[in-house]
């Protein structure tokens, strides 16, 4: 009886502990797979929202398929983004703004969608800088260097110049042209052109020649023959003065557009005018009338009266004197004198300037500065623009010849316009060093007119 008892006991026990078995395993199944089905959830969101962060100068915008190209900074690598309303885009101030908004030349920092190439947000880095419409900026090619609001900064190859979401070559930029520069520390990133430069060509103003030409408040210059003018785009009042003759035309100067003055109708005549040959040596020294740049090898014709008259040229010590100016042919002759000479080398014909001590170098007129800022002349050697065949050549609004042509060679920063009928006027910025060498320039053939 006590064993059958026993017996039961056993075989009910036996049965419990099958059934906590079967149930334990049971449990243990579950929650393995919901931890496999957690584990390919997150592993399937991580592939998702692969992400890449770059910082980059935005080079297009494409408003009808909703994209933008940044250039990664130091490269020259484009990456084709798209944006859309969710886009996180942010301006400078951190205000919310639209991938429409985007400007060519702009820095942002990007994190954008690997997989889909779209932008998830974008931002102007803290640490960028901004010049906006700046009208007054050089380039120094010895430094690779750009001066602006008195600082000075590098631009490198990858540097992004654009006019607008068109990229130009630096060259093409002008003194006349305003635009926006943004970089990172010492080191520009972008220069857009937001507005740019024409030309302004005169006709028929014999009476004029020797008088002074100003195109606003910004160009000042000797009246000379050829004449070819680069203005910035805009309204410009441009003034010919010679003695008790003036004239006064409006214009409206278009980007890259050439536009002729004709001057006919003013026909007084010019009387008391006096051309003067002058002979300076050494070669290539700089004659100064009254403050203004002359170029002299042509006469120069000058009303009756007295001029203050400098001669200047490195390693020879400057000349300074008075011409008076009353005879309607004259030849002035200047000989320079080296600086450790003591003995003062000036002889002259008639039309002789009366001498004085040498003086420091002449102020500019007010409102003439950029236009006669001196610049070094190297004597002896040249700068010869071999392209494109035939073109009129003018430097800094000098004309020099039709291409190919030599002429002495200037040191610095300076504007080469390249002028023919029936083709666009064109204008390139060139830097030419200070490497005792001659300087052979050739430049794209010019494009056909449309009109």
């Amino acid at each position: 009886m006590l064993n059958r008892f026993y017996g039961k006991k056993t075989a009910v026990l036996m049965i419990f502990i099958f059934v906590l078995s079967v149930s334990t395993s049971c449990n243990v199944s579950v929650r393995k797979r919901v931890r496999n089905r957690n584990s390919t959830t997150k592993a399937e969101t991580a592939k998702e929202v692969q992400t890449h962060k770059m910082t980059g100068v935005v080079t297009n915008t494409d408003l009808d398929l909703q994209q933008v190209t940044i250039r990664e900074l130091d490269s020259d690598v484009d990456t084709i983004l798209d944006y859309n309303a969710v886009s996180g885009i942010t301006d400078k101030y951190g205000e919310d703004i639209t991938g429409d908004d985007l400007e060519p030349g702009q820095i942002m920092e990007v994190v954008y969608d690997t997989e889909k190439s779209s932008v998830i947000t974008m931002s102007v880095p803290d640490n960028v800088w901004e010049y906006k419409n700046v009208d007054k900026f050089s380039f120094d090619g010895d430094e690779n260097a750009l001066s602006v609001a008195g600082r000075k900064y590098q631009y490198t190859d990858w540097t992004y110049f654009s006019d607008l979401d068109r990229t130009i070559q630096m060259m093409e930029l002008n003194s006349r042209d305003i635009v926006t520069i943004r970089g990172i520390g010492i080191t520009v990133y972008s220069v857009t052109r937001t507005a740019g430069h024409g030309y302004i060509r005169l006709a028929n103003y014999a009476p004029f020649l020797g008088g002074m030409v100003s195109v606003g408040n910004n160009i000042i210059l000797t009246v000379t023959e050829n004449m070819l003018l680069t203005a910035g785009v805009g309204q410009h009042r441009v003034m010919l003065s010679n003695g008790k003759v003036n004239a006064v035309k409006n214009v409206t100067v278009k980007d890259g557009e050439e536009i002729t003055l004709d001057f006919s109708e003013y026909k007084e005549e010019v009387k008391n005018i006096g051309n003067i040959t002058f002979t300076i040596e050494p070669y290539g020294a700089d004659l100064y009338i009254n403050g203004t740049n002359i170029d002299y090898s042509s006469p120069v014709a000058l009303n009756y009266g007295e001029y203050k008259i400098e001669v200047e040229l490195t390693g020879y010590t400057s000349y300074t004197g008075i011409l008076d100016v009353e005879k309607p042919e004259s030849e002035v002759k200047i000989d320079l004198i080296d600086e450790d000479a003591s003995v003062d080398g000036v002889s002259s014909t008639d039309g002789t300037p009366k001498p004085s001590q040498p003086s420091h170098t002449p102020q500019p007129s007010s409102g003439a500065a950029d236009d006669v800022t001196k610049k070094k002349i190297d004597s002896s050697h040249t700068i010869t623009v071999q392209a494109p065949e035939g073109a009129e050549v003018y430097l800094d609004n000098v004309y020099k010849g039709l291409a190919p042509c030599t002429f002495t060679k200037i040191i610095g920063s300076q504007t080469v316009t390249l002028s023919r009928s029936g083709y666009l006027t064109k204008s390139y910025s060139v830097d030419i060093l200070d490497d005792g060498k001659d300087v052979k320039l050739g430049f794209s053939e010019l494009v056909k007119s449309s009109g």
